[in-house]
């Protein structure tokens, strides 16, 4: 088959396609050119999903006839000047292919008039042929029209979607960059009706609330990471506002919206882990400003994915900022957000360690093997005593009178009264709380206490799982569960934290071996978050009878802990009723 060199034509059409393959990318391209254009109000006005019209009209430095002639031939752009500019691009829209592209395959013109200027000027060119140019008496400014949009390329149309779905797809984008660009104002027109009108502002929480909506808006806290080569400004909702998807997830990073890559949502999740039920999503907006040679933005055709040099610190100050937003206040829940609260960071100068929580756990409810008996249809009072408190605090019920135990439902569930609010305990999520902090406490300052063993628990792994727990006997023994080598492949288990209660430890050790086996190379940290999250989740347990002092302690302690409402797996431990909306449901008020 001979090799044949393409017409200009076909090159441009080409071109087009891997620029613009649907009126998204075109309102995209010219909504950032004016953007990079200084201009401090844009409207954007489409007809039959932009298939028929896009216009596009902002109030930025606008062109002479020169750049105007040169604005719609290929590789031509005001953005950078050689290769070395590609390493420091500060602005929005650079390739130098945009403007012809779109011309290539639609009606194209521009009405432009430069500042400083007594007069304008109109080029207008179809299917990227025959430029024709004429004076214009404008505005300060440019008016883009793009009309019948791939007209010349029927193959293109046909995979197109339909208009609602173009249509949404364009709303979402234009959302995004308003979000992303407070400082100017913005309009969407749509079938000659306006979608979303917001005004230029300097408070990023009023565009929001513009895009987004009010109540979203008022849900959000806020953190600052201020660092030499940058600037971190989160809005994220807090526990109780929670979301059911990651509709409400941004990024912008130098006022450019992009897809949030998978090092920094790993990041976002993990500081909520303890926050949210792990079937619920973080509402979060990320502006990030930081020097343009710590990323790199031409990766990618629609300029949708950002490449950053240091990820892991980027991933450090992320976790830590929103981990320490979200434990800021005791009981944050109780706390009705009317306004954005601000948490401040400390500047964050060097990171020398980069600390990444482990993912969402594998590890299953362990088996029980052995547990010795317990008396009957009641918690063992003395060694909750003994863990929790002092035992004469268990016999008076004397502590924190503001809580009134009010029973138990289903063995299962504790009801309780505080501060003129109906609380629902789960009593094993709730225990497995308070044990997991206590536990995180002690570790910490190497002060747990042991159980030892009247009869070790011994067990055999299979070689590889052998050499795996091998491998790690220092990082379970220094976490208390003192596991030593008994012959070829068999271990055994001598003493235990005392906090843990009657469980089989063989079956947390070796659940943990057998999640280690998946994830060989995970961080310390993630293995010693392994061990406890699984050790923990043997808690007093759904159908366990609890009497009053003991629910009331599990009360008290748990409020308590620092993340009270949810278990160590994000799993809710407490529903509230305000007594207002007990007397609203009465038809009391």
């Amino acid at each position: 088959m001979p090799i044949n060199i393409l017409s200009q034509e076909t090159i441009n059409k080409i071109a087009a396609g891997e620029v613009v393959e649907r009126p998204l990318n075109a309102v995209k391209e010219l909504a950032e050119n004016s953007l990079d254009a200084c201009a401090s109000s844009i409207t954007v006005e489409i007809l039959q999903a932009g298939k028929k019209l896009i216009r596009v009209s902002d109030n930025g430095f606008g062109m002479d006839r020169k750049d105007l002639e040169l604005s719609i031939l290929r590789h031509t752009t005001s953005k950078i000047e050689d290769f070395n500019d590609l390493s420091h691009i500060n602005s929005l829209g650079f390739r130098g292919e945009a403007l012809s592209s779109i011309a290539a395959v639609s009606e194209f013109e521009i009405k432009t008039r430069k500042r400083g200027e007594n007069s304008g000027w109109k080029l207008f060119v179809e299917g990227g042929k025959n430029a024709e140019i004429s004076p214009q008496a404008l505005a300060e400014g440019t008016i883009t029209e793009v009309k019948n949009l791939f007209f010349n390329t029927p193959a293109r149309q046909k995979f197109l979607k339909s208009d609602s779905t173009e249509r949404s797809r364009i709303i979402n984008s234009l959302e995004e960059t308003a979000l992303a660009n407070c400082d100017c104002a913005f309009k969407l027109i749509c079938e000659n009706k306006t979608v979303f009108s917001c005004a230029r502002t300097e408070n990023k929480v009023e565009r929001i609330a513009d895009i987004l909506g009010k109540d979203f808006a008022s849900s959000l806290k806020n953190v600052k990471i201020n660092h030499p080569k940058a600037s971190f400004d989160i809005y994220f909702t807090g526990r109780d506002d929670s979301l059911t998807n990651r509709t409400h997830q941004y990024l912008f990073v130098n006022s450019r919206p992009v897809n949030i890559p998978k090092f920094m949502m790993h990041s976002v999740y993990q500081s909520y882990r303890e926050s949210i039920p792990h079937d619920k999503h973080p509402g979060i907006l990320i502006y990030l400003t930081i020097e343009p040679s710590g990323i790199d933005v031409n990766i990618h055709p629609a300029k949708r994915e950002v490449k950053f040099v240091n990820e892991g610190e980027i991933y450090d100050m992320i976790f830590k900022a929103l981990k320490n937003a979200l434990t800021s206040h005791s009981h944050p829940e109780l706390v009705i957000n009317t306004k954005i609260e601000e948490f401040k960071m400390p500047e964050i100068k060097q990171h020398n360690e980069v600390y990444k929580p482990f993912p969402k756990s594998y590890i299953s409810e362990p088996k029980t093997h052995y547990t010795p008996p317990r008396q009957t249809g009641k918690y063992d009072i003395e060694r909750y005593a003994n863990l929790y408190g002092k035992q004469q605090d268990l016999q008076s019920g004397g502590f924190d009178d503001t809580i009134k135990v009010l029973g138990q439902a289903f063995d299962t569930y504790i009801i309780a009264q505080k501060d003129g609010e109906l609380y629902i305990f789960d009593q094993h999520a709730a225990a497995e709380r308070i044990r997991y902090e206590i536990y995180l406490e002690q570790s910490e300052k190497c002060a747990l206490k042991l159980q030892q063993m009247l009869m070790p628990e011994n067990f055999e792994l299979n070689p590889s799982q052998s050499e795996l727990l091998k491998a790690n006997l220092t990082l379970f023994n220094d976490l208390g569960i003192s596991v030593e080598e008994f012959g070829q492949n068999s271990f055994r288990i001598t003493a235990y934290p005392a906090l843990f209660g009657n469980i089989s430890i063989e079956s947390i050790v070796k659940s943990v071996i057998e999640d280690l086996e998946i994830e060989k190379n995970i961080e310390i940290e993630k293995k010693r978050e392994k061990i406890i999250r699984s050790a923990c989740r043997a808690s007093i347990k759904a159908g366990d009878n609890v009497s009053d002092i003991e629910a009331k302690k599990l009360v008290v302690d748990l409020f308590k802990c620092s993340h009270p409402f949810t278990c160590p797996h994000g799993r809710p431990t407490a529903y509230k009723v305000s007594l207002n909306e007990l007397e609203k449901f009465f038809k009391r008020k």
